[in-house]
């Protein structure tokens, strides 16, 4: 079964290889909007929390331009990347994160599914020396999830899956190495025990609490990337915003994250993730 999911995954790539952009981009929003992707969720999401009451957005409009942005998405992470339009992928303050970094010996940087999360996180080895990790969740399925690996690992972005986070962070600190850490964070927490709330958009909402963990533990800095979206494909600006206040013992993190993340969202709410069912927890 894993052969054959790989062959279909190969099959797929291949054609978004060798058909063009703008042809690939017409094709993937047109079948996600007959498709109705996610409509329910979104529309769910969307009316729970206070960006549709600012903004005073009708929801077909928001979902057709979230279900255009998602499309873009697809075609970014799924296709090859030409070295015009790596050139579009800039960063900004690298030399404040390494240095941040290097302060305390490691660094958390805190991300989130805005933007295209997924080139953010790949492309930043291409602009630091500093070992950089990815925090991840192995999929269930082992082929497509070497596929994702090969794929994100291409640039030099180093996965490890969350249970294995703290061996990784012992072995580079008694190497006397100082390391960067993603953790996308903005995601529904998989266990109860693993939860920390805060309001976030309007709603009280659980966050997964292992960065403020990881640094009340190593007392690492921590930083937030902040992805600004451009008009063309591939144009991202990843701003490292060092503005989190982890608090005493890390308690601080988790709301001075949501709250960048928040005003990040109602700045242009279409480049979030909406279709994850971010609150089917309740308080």
């Amino acid at each position: 079964m894993n052969k054959f999911t790989r062959l279909i995954l190969n099959i797929c790539l291949f054609v978004f290889q060798i058909v063009p952009d703008s042809v690939l981009l017409v094709i993937t929003q047109t079948v996600l909007k007959l498709t109705g992707y996610r409509k329910q969720v979104i529309n769910k999401n969307f009316n729970n929390t206070t960006v549709n009451k600012r903004h005073k957005l009708e929801f077909k409009t928001f979902y057709q331009s979230n279900i255009k942005f998602i499309a873009r998405i697809i075609i970014e992470s799924l296709g090859s990347i030409s070295n015009k339009q790596l050139e579009r992928i800039t960063f900004s303050d690298i030399n404040k994160l390494e240095n941040q970094c290097k302060s305390s010996n490691g660094l958390i940087l805190l991300a989130s599914h805005y933007g295209n999360w997924e080139l953010a996180c790949s492309m930043l080895p291409r602009h630091t020396d500093l070992p950089v990790y990815g925090v991840y969740k192995p999929l269930k399925n082992k082929a497509a999830d070497q596929l994702m690996l090969d794929k994100r690992s291409k640039h030099g972005l180093q996965l490890i899956p969350m249970k294995k986070i703290g061996r990784t962070i012992l072995e580079n600190k008694n190497a006397g190495i100082s390391a960067i850490y993603i953790l996308i964070a903005d995601q529904n927490p998989n266990s109860k025990n693993s939860i920390i709330w805060t309001q976030f958009l309007g709603v009280k909402t659980a966050f997964f609490n292992g960065p403020m963990k990881i640094q009340k533990k190593y007392k690492f800095n921590v930083a937030y990337m902040q992805v600004e979206v451009g008009d063309k494909l591939f144009e991202y600006n990843i701003n490292i915003n060092t503005n989190i206040d982890p608090g005493k013992d890390g308690e601080q993190l988790v709301a001075s994250y949501s709250q960048i993340l928040e005003s990040q969202i109602h700045e242009a709410p279409q480049y979030w993730l909406w279709s994850h069912k971010r609150w089917k927890r309740t308080f």
